[in-house]
């Protein structure tokens, strides 16, 4: 047998246990990613509404333009903003924000944080946090839906979740995903048990049918290390997922015993509650000496489209909060998808027209 014909039935065999999903593929993160040498590719804009600082990036791709939103403010306002992109690194913003804390009295009087947003095939849906200084002074969360991503109406009945023993101290950065009929949330809280000048906050989880009637999960899904040396053994915040296939992927931020020099980590769950963090972490860390993002890098937002595209916000000690972009190492899933049984019957096609072997492809999935 002629080692061409050899080659290609070895082909065929692993597509084949592959289909049967019996050579189960992990995923890779054994590198820092890379930042984008042009960065930072969002900035305050002197003498407008988010002159003091941007951050915190939500970006869709809808395979024409990447849309962004951001948290924004300068000494008098503070909002969300908007801005898109042809290629998700100049980009053009909107004027003015698209959402704004309440009118006096309305339980997000004092301020609106931004969450998540996805498309669901008629609207967009933002998730956020917002407070008052006496019905929510530690946060509850709201939704809002929009036909373009600019015009937004407030749901209302919001708040659609308020605060209980587990987050009472402190809720914020709800992030949300829909899949299998269900809304999965998981979002930043300090419970009511924790001590009164704690800075501790942990991830928590919970799940809606409707993305309005949420169920708290009873214990946070992810905890500071229990190493006081770790880089995240003060607060773990910000969780971004995503779920591609057959697991779970969770970027977040984190702070060590100091309180300063926020990292991003990542880490994987079978089943959105049980997580395991990468032994890589953190993935992505504060810039060196005079660099515009060399005391924290931290809310991580990832897009994905040719790879993964991660989105952060950074400063210095000299320069204001603004939005930077890293991407993947070479290889990088949360695992890929399986082989298909079409990419198998390609295989036995390959064998008996060219005898000859053939790159197998993978098919993955992007979350929007």
């Amino acid at each position: 047998m002629s080692s061409s014909i050899k080659a290609a039935l070895v082909l065929a065999v692993i597509l084949f246990a592959l289909s049967l999903g019996t050579l189960p593929v992990t995923f890779a993160a054994e590198a820092e990613w890379t930042k984008y040498s042009g960065n930072p590719i969002l900035t305050p804009t002197p003498g407008s509404w988010d002159a003091g600082s941007v951050s915190t990036p939500r970006v869709l791709y809808d395979g024409r333009i990447f849309r962004m939103w951001y948290e924004g403010g300068n000494a008098t306002t503070t909002g969300i903003g908007y801005a898109n992109s042809t290629d998700g690194i100049i980009w053009r913003k909107y004027p003015s924000p698209i959402l704004l804390p309440g009118p006096a009295g309305a339980w997000d009087t004092s301020a609106v944080v931004l969450g998540s947003v996805f498309w669901n095939g008629t609207l967009f849906l933002m998730w956020y946090s917002g407070s008052s200084p006496v019905a929510f002074p530690n946060g509850a969360f709201g939704l809002a839906t929009s036909p373009d991503g600019i015009t937004w109406t407030k749901y209302s009945g919001n708040p659609v979740l308020k605060p209980s023993a587990i987050d009472r101290k402190y809720m914020t950065d709800p992030d949300v995903i829909s899949m299998n009929l269900t809304y999965n949330m998981w979002y930043v809280g300090r419970s009511a048990s924790d001590p009164a000048s704690s800075e501790i906050t942990r991830i928590l989880y919970a799940t809606s049918l409707n993305g309005i009637t949420w169920t708290k999960w009873p214990s946070p899904v992810l905890t500071p290390s229990i190493d006081p040396n770790s880089w995240d053994s003060a607060s773990v915040y910000s969780p971004f997922v995503v779920f591609d296939g057959s697991l779970f992927g969770m970027w977040f931020s984190a702070l060590s015993q100091s309180l300063a020099g926020a990292r991003i980590g990542f880490a994987k769950s079978p089943d959105g509650a049980t997580w395991t963090r990468s032994l890589s972490n953190p993935i992505l860390s504060p810039g060196p000496t005079g660099s515009w993002d060399s005391a924290s890098v931290d809310k991580p937002g990832v897009s994905v489209v040719i790879g993964y595209m991660l989105y952060y916000d950074g400063f210095s000690n000299t320069t204001r909060s603004a939005i930077g972009l890293a991407r993947a190492p070479e290889g990088f899933a949360i695992p890929e998808f399986p082989v298909t049984t079409s990419i198998v019957l390609l295989g036995f096609l390959v064998i008996s027209a060219t005898y000859a072997a053939h790159p197998r492809k993978i098919r993955k999935k992007s979350i929007a």
